[in-house]
């Protein structure tokens, strides 16, 4: 690979579509080429990022034929920074782009037939100031400390904006800009992680955080160190109440598979007879029974399971009508698929962060008789390349 000054650039090309990842699809050289900064039936000039035998990951450099949807970057570091991905065309433009691409995956990777896939709602806010959590990247070069973000399909710095990242609250953009000026000494390279929370920043992997206040009932989450949440301030809420509308009247036994700190659980723990959450991470489940037991919620119980690994026969005999899956990026576990196609719950809710996998198991779950009912795009990351879906499934 060519250094960062000398990389090679490509001119000519005709950006053809939309692609998964925030990227325009084009062909050169007898490979496929995925462009960022680019808006379909542009010609552009790129520079190459990455490649192999088959594939080119390029950066725009200039364009002509530009789209009338093309408008200016309110970033200076886009389109370098790896961070944003459609921060070139209006925000009500990038939610039709996810819901486009989206369907398509129900199509090609699911294979259900376009009669089988509901009408989806987006969920959406703010486009700006939405994220509670940041990762600062830290390296030492020449004797100085440089904070700032990933470059596209690169490990190279960006440098922190000087007007502030505008993913973030503009509370954490003085804390961050504070911190650099008065040079804050970092220990490490690596991640400086904040999170913004009941008008603190605090560094999430070295301390426990609430989240919350949230719902009518002012529910609180407290999160362990280095513990995940959902980062976008202004849909959780939204999101929360998306779920409970899907909880059956009268919902009897409920088994929530990935129950993290219990954010799920609490939300919905009002509307269930019973719940029984499991979690790889014993910090997160012990979270999770401590935010249950200061809500009084003796009828949720959580437990640490890996659920790669095959299921315990004994989870068949709690007489779920309802299962839960919020599975990570890499989506749900193979074991965990043949679990629901044997119990066979009469709903499942699934919430994904990663369209991709969340099409491949789809695919998987229509196979052992589930057709979505409804599905809600929830748009958590404005001006990235990701989003998050939420299916409901019935037999």
């Amino acid at each position: 690979m060519s250094t960062e000054k000398n990389r090679r650039e490509i001119s000519g090309l005709v950006a053809e579509k939309w692609a998964n990842l925030g990227t325009c699809i084009s062909h050169a050289e007898n490979k496929t080429v995925f462009i960022k900064g680019a808006v379909p039936g542009e010609t552009v000039r790129i520079r190459i990022d990455k490649e192999n035998s088959k594939l080119i990951w390029g950066t725009v450099v200039s364009a002509e034929n530009i789209s009338p949807l093309r408008i200016a970057s309110d970033c200076s570091a886009f389109p370098e920074c790896g961070g944003c991905s459609y921060r070139h065309i209006p925000y009500e433009e990038e939610l039709q782009i996810k819901k486009s691409l989206l369907k398509d995956s129900f199509l090609h990777v699911s294979k259900l037939d376009p009669s089988q896939i509901p009408e989806i709602e987006i969920l959406s806010g703010p486009s700006n100031g939405y994220r509670n959590t940041a990762q600062i990247k830290i390296e030492f070069k020449k004797g100085k400390t440089n904070a700032g973000f990933y470059k596209e399909n690169s490990n190279s710095l960006v440098l922190f904006p000087k007007e502030g990242c505008k993913h973030l609250p503009s509370e954490m953009n003085e804390h961050i800009r504070k911190n650099l000026e008065n040079k804050k000494t970092f220990s490490k390279k690596g991640d400086w992680r904040l999170r913004y929370s009941s008008g603190q920043i605090l560094e999430y992997d070295k301390q426990e955080v609430k989240i919350g206040p949230y719902l009518p009932e002012k529910i609180e989450w407290s999160i362990p160190a280095e513990g995940f949440t959902q980062v976008n301030r202004f849909l959780l809420e939204e999101w929360m109440l998306k779920i409970r509308s899907w909880i059956p009247k009268d919902c009897g036994s409920v088994l929530e598979f990935y129950s993290g700190a219990g954010l799920i659980s609490l939300a919905i723990g009002h509307l269930v007879g019973r719940l029984s959450g499991y979690e790889l991470s014993n910090s997160s489940v012990k979270a999770a029974e401590k935010n249950a037991k200061d809500l009084g919620y003796s009828h949720l119980e959580f437990h640490t399971l890996d659920l790669n690994s095959s299921l315990p026969k004994k989870l068949g005999s709690f007489g779920a009508e309802l299962c839960i899956l919020n599975p990570p990026r890499a989506g749900a576990s193979s074991s965990l698929l043949d679990f629901l196609d044997g119990l066979k719950p009469s709903h499942v809710i699934y919430s994904s962060c990663n369209p991709s996998t969340l099409a491949r198991d789809l695919g998987t779950l229509k196979n052992s008789g589930y057709k979505p009912k409804q599905i809600v795009l929830t748009d958590f990351f404005p001006r990235t390349k990701h989003f998050e879906v939420l299916v409901l499934l019935d037999l």
